[in-house]
């Protein structure tokens, strides 16, 4: 048999300061490399925001293309990408474009132009007031073709 204390014996339990070394610290945060001290959890908190990319880029073609499948593909590929519909290359395509950027809130733009039906031309172009690139393409290549997963942000 266990022999019983008396009350005499035990000692009434005294309050501790948290700021005391004896007392329990609290866990440091867990994150995915290991395990944070306050301090540094405090430097990550004060360090500026992170830089978040917000160039968007419109991609359109021309009407009449043969190359749909390779602007399909480009946009499949591009993050921040915005498809609109076709665009008519004849009349004021600078103006357009320029107006077809702004009204979707993009930085730049890929415009596929084919004429005749054989060549094709891509359009590089920074908003109203930057550069613009003119390309001919040779070869198209698909994604199917060359057996590429494409965004590994889509998933």
């Amino acid at each position: 048999m266990v022999k019983k204390r008396k009350h005499n014996e035990t000692k009434a339990v005294e309050p501790t300061n948290k700021d005391d070394d004896n007392s329990v610290q609290e866990r440091p945060k867990r994150t995915l490399l290991g395990w944070k001290d306050k301090t540094e959890v405090k430097e990550t908190e004060s360090s500026p925001a992170v830089f978040r990319n917000k160039e968007k880029v419109l991609v359109t073609c021309s009407r009449r293309i043969n190359y749909r499948h390779l602007m399909l593909n480009v946009v499949s590929l591009l993050p921040h990408c915005k498809k609109d519909i076709k665009a008519e290359s004849k009349s004021s395509k600078g103006a357009t474009l320029n107006e077809l950027v702004e009204l979707k809130s993009c930085s730049s733009c890929l415009f596929f132009e084919c004429r005749k039906h054989k060549d094709l031309y891509l359009w590089m172009v920074k908003s109203a007031s930057g550069p613009s690139v003119k390309f001919i393409v040779n070869a198209v290549h698909t994604m199917e073709e060359l057996k590429l997963t494409g965004n590994h942000l889509r998933g």
